[in-house]
């Protein structure tokens, strides 16, 4: 989809750094009851307007982009069914859940999430959600689980170990 998306909009930087607001907040693109493409957090319409004002760009960009999200179909079922997710790393240290994050050294190496979840399921610690940053979205991609409890610091070092893994924040 990056490749696409890349390629049809190549020529309207303004147009690009709109798909990629709307695919880093979850926010979708479908036609309102007259037809007019509208954007969405979830059942919420978010104004143009206020998307371009974000972004600093002329709202037309906005309304140009929306406008060929709708009239391609790739991009149309993509951008139709996108959801956003809410990120509780931050908020979680304060109702007693565990926090790390997870820097890695390259985002595409596999294996990652599958030791830190081999780790905590040997400990009994149950995830509570992990999030991983998209490396077409982010310049440091980390992943950010969040625990029921309180993670033990004994475990940072058994995380360190797992290949691929450059850095472990307890949060």
């Amino acid at each position: 989809m990056w490749q696409y998306i890349n390629e049809s909009f190549k020529k309207y930087p303004s147009q690009q750094k709109v798909l990629l607001k709307l695919i880093s907040l979850g926010l979708s693109v479908r036609r309102d009851f007259e037809g007019v493409p509208r954007i969405y957090c979830s059942d919420v319409e978010v104004k143009a307007s206020a998307l371009a004002s974000s972004l600093d760009i002329d709202r037309r960009a906005v309304l140009d982009a929306l406008d060929k999200i709708v009239h391609d179909e790739k991009l149309a079922v993509f951008f139709s069914n996108i959801t956003p997710v809410p990120d509780f790393g931050k908020v979680s240290t304060h109702l007693g859940m565990g926090v790390i994050q997870i820097l890695p050294e390259s985002a595409t190496k596999p294996g990652i999430i599958a030791g830190v979840s081999r780790i905590f399921s040997e400990e009994g610690i149950s995830i509570r959600q992990v999030l991983v940053d998209d490396p077409e979205l982010s310049e440091s991609p980390k992943a950010t689980i969040v625990t029921d409890g309180q993670i033990p610091s004994r475990l940072l070092s058994e995380i360190r170990k797992i290949p691929g893994v450059q850095a472990v924040l307890l949060l």
